[in-house]
């Protein structure tokens, strides 16, 4: 799965910055190739289907699955909000994230929690944001954990059949509220902002088939059903849609029966790309775009030259954090939380 991270992180970073923080005074030349790579979002979603059914399977109980998320979520979380927070309070000199870059916004993103939770809980409106708007996707990673591990728990047996039965009914309800236009009414269109995972869920729901066919590869059922979900993601019958989605369930497919064309991600860059992912994800937006800023004039014509350079440094950052501080802290962790004995 290693080599699809990088894939999906590569996506959303050039997104990023050839697109969505496009250089106002010297526009990138191409930029538009980019205009779809915020579908490496869903594609992460997809492989976190896939993997957590894998750790389910060989985690004891819901308190060790966990302690297995918080050491692999929380502390680059921290850590990561707060290099963004004293990065940009030190070199953002085009004030471009003045507005989110608050002291409660940090404390907001590493509790996981989408910053809507802290208006209300304060009665303000829009007063709280996540420190990196990137931050979004982890709510309904959050949630998709709680759905999985539950029904995983519940009945380790039966987790297949209950998963599949409970996640299909979400989005029957969530879509059935779309076609009758419920979600106008506003405590409905709240509490959908809220448990934003009913919105994604056809993703992990996807993955999770996934690795059920890769476990049973001739199975029906399984097939069938991916062949549901895709239709549900597909529903708007978007022609960039359809071709972006086609791609990773296609991706998947070729996993699952025929691997070996896929040697091309499992590349020794493309996987350790892929393993840093995570942190790589935390720390390159906003970053990345007050770096690419600060100096993209030094390269006029040749703009695209800066992010170049930044999306190499990011990755190199990244790559060291993983291998040299994140692994250190998780083997402590391990030790400490989970007594693993470390080698």
């Amino acid at each position: 799965m290693d080599g699809f991270r990088a894939i999906a992180i590569l996506a959303v970073v050039f997104y990023h910055y050839f697109y969505r923080w496009n250089d106002p005074v010297q526009p990138y030349f191409g930029a538009d190739f980019f205009h779809y790579g915020f579908r490496g979002v869903p594609f992460f979603f997809m492989i976190s289907g896939f993997v957590i059914c894998y750790t389910l399977e060989g985690t004891d109980n819901k308190i060790t699955f966990w302690k297995k998320r918080f050491i692999r979520l929380f502390p680059s979380m921290l850590i990561a909000s707060v290099i963004t927070f004293v990065f940009l309070k030190l070199f953002d000199t085009t004030h471009t994230f003045d507005e989110s870059n608050h002291f409660r916004n940090l404390i907001t993103s590493i509790t996981f929690l989408p910053p809507n939770v802290f208006d209300l809980i304060c009665r303000t409106q829009s007063h709280f944001s996540y420190i990196n708007y990137s931050y979004w996707s982890l709510w309904p990673e959050i949630q998709f954990y709680f759905l999985a591990s539950t029904i995983y728990f519940l009945n380790t047996q039966r987790f297949k059949r209950n998963f599949i039965a409970v996640s299909f009914l979400i989005l029957l309800i969530f879509n059935g509220i779309l076609f009758l236009g419920l979600n106008q009414i506003k405590i409905i269109e709240k509490f959908i902002n809220l448990f934003n995972l009913v919105q994604n869920l056809s993703f992990f729901l996807s993955g999770a088939l996934f690795y059920m066919l890769y476990k049973n590869k001739s199975n029906f059922w399984n097939l069938l059903f991916i062949a549901v979900t895709f239709g549900l993601i597909n529903i708007s019958f978007s022609i960039n849609e359809l071709v972006s989605f086609s791609i990773m369930f296609g991706l998947f497919f070729l996993f699952v029966y025929n691997p070996e064309v896929l040697s091309f991600f499992e590349s020794k860059l493309l996987v350790i790309i892929g393993f840093s992912s995570y942190f790589l994800y935390l720390i390159h937006e906003n970053i990345g775009v007050a770096w690419i800023r600060r100096i993209v004039h030094y390269f006029y014509p040749y703009s695209f030259i800066a992010p170049l350079l930044i999306i190499i440094c990011m990755i190199f950052f990244s790559i060291f954090y993983t291998q040299k501080v994140e692994s250190k802290i998780i083997k402590h962790l391990n030790k400490s939380l989970l007594k693993k004995k470390n080698d």
